[in-house]
Formats: C-alpha cells, structure tokens, sequence
C-alpha cells in the first residue's frame, strides 16, 4: 500500500487536474526521488501498486469526498 503522510498546507482544489486524463485530481502523490503527480480517482486506482514500488507518497487524499 502507498504510504500517506499529512502535508494538509498543500491541499487540492477543483481546479487541479490529473496528470494522465485531465479529470478532476483527488489525489496528490509525491515520488521518492522528487516531483509530484496529481490523480483521479480511476487512474490513482490503476497506478497505485506501481506508485507504491516506487516509494511514491500521498500527500493529499480526496477519494472518500467523491459523489457517485
């Protein structure tokens, strides 16, 4: 699993999208090595494994204020 950390002085807005599709971003990870990507929901879910290889880290977690 991707390790979370609480850096909450960073927090997503409406207006950040993902790096991959452009939808809305719900989650902020940061890599190991340096840089931050910013994800949807689907595509957070679908890179999550590879991102934890990684060491990436979340920063900032919106996915439980998704609306159906």
């Amino acid at each position: 699993m991707v390790t979370e950390v609480d850096r909450s002085a960073h927090p997503l807005t409406a207006e950040d999208r993902c790096d991959r599709c452009s939808a809305r971003a719900v989650v902020q990870t940061v890599m190991l090595g340096g840089g931050a990507l910013l994800w949807c929901g689907h595509h957070f879910s679908t890179y999550a494994d590879a991102l934890n290889g990684l060491g990436a880290e979340i920063v900032c977690d919106l996915r439980s204020r998704e609306t159906a």
